[in-house]
């Protein structure tokens, strides 16, 4: 098989590898659509991983073709991979919280992963997909669960309103989430235009710039009323989590969601409105199959009520000997882009 893998720093190389087997409790699955995220640009400059070579890729979608002893998955089902392998032995596992899992693996980073033509996982981490989700969409499951998980995390309800700081994949999916969950008003914010044009296509007018001087008082304005009752930090930088908690009226809460580059340094005031405004400052990190629902099936009931649109967010459609190109326009910023979709394989 043909299989995206990284050996070192900005060293990704399209190889072809011995299809793999399925061993006792595991499946093969044919991948059929994988999407690129952010965080695999990092690990291709830096190599950051627990093992090398790996094969990269956790945003994957395709149908199982092959199981090992003991896997009862039928042939031909077509699935979405969730890619955190959670040991189920931790105090964390015993509560359910997998995504906490004190002892985990990850397909791209610490297991191959879905930038291949097949992929080697665990009954357990598949989610059958409903006819009226494809192959892509499927494939952005992740990104689009990992959105729906801050927004549980914050507990947002009908008729509140909401400020997303990053008009990213994830921060657009989130957006859109809070819309279809009866949100009374969205607001996001970017420091790239081209970012906020882009979310005003999809209907998001109120729209503004993050790094201006009045952004607070401006979404206060934009969202109504005292301001927002949810701030998702869905950027990652000291400057926008600082943004977040300044933006947050009395009450509300701030889900800080981004992976953050560089330390964050809080002084003395900000710490005392977060007092004084008494702020719910919550963390999250992935997403859930089990509480306080199944965020993977959720997402595809949305997609399937069109709730959601996922494939409006998809940019580029490459194959995956475009692969290495396309990480090098990615980090170098060449070109506008949302979702890459890769198809490691013609169905």
């Amino acid at each position: 098989m043909r299989a995206a893998v990284l050996h070192g720093p900005n060293d990704l190389r399209i190889e072809e590898r011995p299809r793999p087997a399925p061993g006792p409790g595991q499946v093969l699955v044919q991948v059929l659509a994988s999407g690129v995220c952010n965080s695999d640009l990092h690990r291709v400059k830096a190599a950051d991983v627990p093992r090398l070579p790996v094969v990269l890729g956790h945003e994957c979608a395709g149908k199982v073709v092959e199981c090992g002893a003991g896997a009862r998955v039928a042939p031909g089902t077509r699935v979405a991979v969730y890619p955190l392998l959670w040991c189920g032995q931790c105090p964390s596992c015993r509560r359910k919280l997998y995504e906490c899992c004190a002892s985990y693996s990850y397909h791209g980073s610490r297991a191959d992963g879905g930038l291949a033509e097949f992929i080697v996982t665990r009954p357990e981490n598949l989610v059958p997909l409903p006819n009226a989700v494809d192959d892509e969409e499927a494939a952005m499951t992740e990104p689009a669960a990992v959105a729906l998980h801050a927004l549980n995390r914050a507990g947002l309800r009908p008729g509140e309103k909401v400020a997303v700081i990053g008009a990213g994949t994830i921060g657009l999916i989130a957006a859109q989430i809070a819309r279809a969950r009866g949100a009374e008003s969205v607001v996001l914010l970017d420091v790239v235009e081209q970012q906020l044009e882009f979310a005003r296509r999809l209907g998001f007018t109120k729209a503004a710039r993050s790094d201006s001087s009045d952004a607070p008082e401006s979404v206060r304005k934009l969202a109504g009323g005292d301001g927002p009752d949810v701030v998702l930090e869905a950027a990652g930088s000291p400057a926008t989590y600082s943004l977040a908690i300044d933006l947050a009226p009395a009450g509300a809460r701030v889900v800080f969601m981004g992976n953050i580059g560089g330390d964050l340094l809080v002084p003395q005031k900000r710490v005392s409105s977060i007092l004084r405004k008494e702020l719910r400052i919550l963390g999250t990190w992935n997403s859930s199959l089990v509480q306080p629902e199944n965020e993977w099936a959720a997402v595809h009931a949305m997609v399937a009520r069109k709730e959601i649109d996922l494939k409006a967010l998809i940019s580029h459609r490459i194959a995956l000997e475009e692969l290495p190109a396309a990480i090098r326009m990615m980090q170098e910023r060449r070109e506008p882009y949302h979702k890459v979709m890769v198809r490691p394989t013609a169905d």
